[in-house]
């Protein structure tokens, strides 16, 4: 499915409109993968006009193939189901579903990228974990060290094209993330060996500061 990992109260808002938007036109699920930390934040907002976006005979338009809007003489029964019991049938329909994550990859990839483009290391973190690695930027870079921070947007489809082309030019990468390290395989498949890719991150609810993100980015890379 789609995954949007807001970086702020404003991307909270603004995600869930874009949310349901896609989930239109994929018909299919969308996540806004958020956390804690953006859950409790206090940050001014610009609200998006909520009438609706979309006139009926908009949406009649738009659903017309798939709503369940009752049986109807001039088309086939809607049937929701993921299972097929005739394996060309079923097939058809994984074709057709991969077809349309490929859209996905082709049409929805979203990230920022800052402070990338003469950087010998980069940082990469989603949601609050970003927000700590842009002042750890600027702390780096004080020191002399030049960081940048690529923010995937959207963790699936990811950003692997972008990463992939800054593998070449950087010494490394750090994935920060408020987890285990779910998303460094991630990075390490889209750099495939051109490049080391490191880990740093806290669990249980702990918040590193941008400081303690610089700390382990000069310990994991200190021979570079």
């Amino acid at each position: 499915m789609l995954v949007l990992a807001p970086a702020s109260v404003q991307e909270m808002h603004d995600f869930v409109i874009l949310g349901f938007e896609l989930a239109f036109k994929y018909r299919n699920p969308v996540m806004i993968l958020a956390d804690g930390v953006i859950g409790q934040l206090m940050e001014k907002v610009e609200l998006i006009d909520q009438r609706p976006r979309w006139t009926n005979e908009q949406v009649e338009a738009i659903s017309g193939s798939w709503a369940t809007t009752g049986k109807k003489s001039d088309r086939k029964k809607h049937v929701i189901t993921s299972l097929e019991m005739d394996s060309d049938i079923m097939e058809a329909n994984n074709l057709r579903l991969q077809a349309k994550y490929d859209q996905m990859k082709t049409e929805e990839i979203r990230y920022e990228a800052i402070a990338c483009d003469d950087a010998d290391y980069i940082l990469v973190a989603f949601g609050s974990a970003a927000r700590i690695c842009q002042k750890t930027v600027q702390i780096a870079r004080k020191k002399g060290i030049k960081v940048g921070l690529i923010r995937p947007i959207t963790l699936f489809p990811f950003p692997e094209k972008i990463i992939a082309q800054y593998a070449t030019q950087v010494k490394g990468f750090l994935s920060v993330e408020f987890n285990a390290g779910q998303m460094v395989n991630d990075i390490r498949l889209a750099v495939n060996g051109i490049t080391k890719v490191e880990y740093f991150g806290r669990m249980g609810g702990i918040v590193p500061t941008p400081d303690e993100v610089e700390i382990a980015l000069e310990q994991r890379f200190k021979k570079g």
